[in-house]
């Protein structure tokens, strides 16, 4: 399966590093991207179908209590939406995925 990431993912990956960089450390930032990995993988493996994101046709999966990925897959490919903040607003959350 391709993996396809959105332009805002990548930002939102970008400020997630960032932050654990800067308020962390590297093994926390390597367990961070481990765990977003695997669950990427998981879900490459087509054996499981994560539930529905509230008021959209993605889904979501939980990385780490702080974050979640929002995702969708069309056509054999992937395609990671947002890396999102669980502690954000979450109604600009909500307007973030009108792509």
């Amino acid at each position: 399966m391709k993996i396809q990431f959105s332009d805002k993912s990548l930002f939102d990956l970008r400020n997630i590093e960032e932050y654990l960089l800067t308020h962390w450390n590297d093994k926390v930032l390597d367990d961070f991207l481990t765990k977003l990995d695997e669950i990427v993988q998981m879900i490459c493996s087509g054996n499981v179908v994560f539930q529905k994101y509230e008021g959209s046709h993605y889904h979501k999966i939980l990385i780490t209590k702080h974050n979640t990925l929002i995702y969708a897959v069309e056509n054999d490919v992937l395609k990671i939406i947002r890396i999102i903040q669980n502690f954000q607003d979450p109604d600009y959350n909500q307007k973030s995925l009108k792509i």
